[in-house]
């Protein structure tokens, strides 16, 4: 965990949309340690009444960036997060899985990447169970069909989303293959593959059920001396259905542990 220090870090929020936009109203609202500097968006719709700047002049002006972009621009922005040497709290854990270099260069940087938990729980029990070595792991998503829409995986494989009338699996395979299938969808696999024993090693499978109440996922985690099993349902957030409010809420929470006196991880 990065510390805030004694003084306020600036924070730049790229990509202003529903997870992007709820951090910046956070901050704006009071985070001890963090003020919003700036924001990077061309199609931004909302004034938070700070510069909306190129990345490359926000990455410059602040201390910490925040990432809420599409995968394949979140890959662009790490890198350049890591050349100019600042932190960057990154929701979107599938872009690190298919660009492994961003995780090489990260090693040998003086900055850190950070992935909040996002929409998923029991990250913590997770790293906790890494230090006395896991058999296995795995993570079962199950969202409406339709949230699934424009995912690689449907496309190529000609997914006919709309006749899908019960439950239905449409995947399965590991955390890697997941995020290259559904990039936009599967960010929870790629984190607990990253706080676990890795994307090829952690099996994922993905369901669709139009009677679903919200997006559920289930992560079950076997170690040498004990086995979890976790469990949420989190509401889709109406800006963006693919998500979840829970994980813009996880950014948040990582920003206030920062300078909390008191941090229970």
């Amino acid at each position: 965990m990065f510390s805030s220090g004694s003084q306020q870090k600036k924070v730049g929020v790229i990509g202003v949309g529903a997870i992007g936009g709820a951090v910046c109203k956070a901050l704006q609202g009071g985070i001890d340690g963090f003020t919003l500097h700036g924001v990077s968006d061309p199609a931004l719709k909302q004034d938070f009444n700070v510069p909306n700047l190129t990345q490359d002049d926000l990455i410059a002006q602040c201390d910490l960036i925040v990432e809420a972009l599409p995968p394949s621009a979140a890959q662009d922005l790490a890198r350049k997060c890591l050349a100019a040497r600042r932190d960057m709290i990154m929701i979107s854990a599938c872009a690190l899985l298919t660009a492994p270099d961003i995780l090489d260069q990260a090693r040998v940087s003086e900055s850190r990447i950070i992935v909040p938990s996002g929409a998923l729980t029991g990250i913590d029990g997770v790293s906790s169970m890494k230090n006395l070595g896991i058999i296995s792991a795995s993570i079962a998503s199950t969202k409406k069909p339709l949230a699934y829409a424009g995912a690689p995986y449907i496309t190529d494989n000609n997914i006919d989303l709309d006749n899908i009338t019960e439950k239905t699996q449409i995947f399965a395979g590991n955390a890697l293959e997941a995020a290259k299938g559904f990039p936009a969808n599967l960010n929870v696999a790629a984190t607990l593959s990253l706080a676990g024993i890795g994307a090829e090693n952690t099996g994922v499978e993905i369901w669709a059920d139009p009677d679903i109440a919200g997006n559920c996922h289930e992560i079950t985690v076997k170690g040498e001396f004990s086995t979890m099993t976790a469990r949420v349902e989190n509401t889709p957030d109406p800006q963006n259905p693919k998500s979840s409010m829970l994980a813009a809420q996880s950014i948040i929470a990582t920003l206030r542990n920062a300078s909390a006196s008191l941090v229970v991880l």
